[in-house]
């Protein structure tokens, strides 16, 4: 008898160590306000999704970074962990961006979008690092990425292009 109860110590511990990864929703839209300005110096429809469900936890601080460059008809946007964070893997959340006249970058496509796009998603990569997963479409004649350390793999990448496809320009 104090054998099964070890036993089941024992496994509720491995339960406590495997617990899920905490998450939190972003607002994007309001995460990227402070940086929006820079981004729309790019020319180009600035698409980002609604929401983003990341892999933080409630006390993460979100910090905003924009850029946009109208010569390159290129922007990015981005959320970190950190202040300045410049896009290291260690604080690294989520980017957005769009880069005019840019071919999709893959053979095929593996994803339906809204407005009949098609896409391609990119799962979770590593090698000497980790990539987080991806999403990314041509649309007009942009090509748009949406990068992120996100819950829900495949489908929740194709809610957040929809979304930001739907919403339409955030300029």
């Amino acid at each position: 008898m104090q054998r099964m109860w070890v036993i089941v110590l024992v496994l509720a511990g491995f339960a406590v160590l495997a617990a899920p990864a905490s998450a939190r929703v972003i607002d994007v839209p309001d995460a990227l306000n402070p940086a929006l300005g820079d981004a729309r110096d790019a020319g180009i429809v600035v698409l980002f999704p609604s929401r983003v469900n990341l892999d933080i936890d409630g006390d993460t601080e979100v910090f905003a970074e924009g850029e946009g460059n109208r010569r390159q008809g290129t922007y990015s946007l981005s959320l970190s962990g950190a202040e300045d964070c410049g896009g290291a893997n260690a604080c690294f959340l989520a980017e957005f961006s769009g880069r005019k006249g840019a071919p999709l970058g893959y053979r095929s496509t593996n994803v339906s979008l809204a407005l009949g796009l098609k896409g391609y998603y990119q799962k979770e990569s590593c090698g000497g690092s980790c990539s987080p997963p991806s999403i990314s479409w041509v649309q007009k004649g942009v090509r748009y990425e949406l990068q992120a350390k996100a819950l829900g793999g495949r489908s929740a990448f194709v809610k957040m292009a929809n979304s930001a496809i739907r919403a339409g320009n955030r300029r």
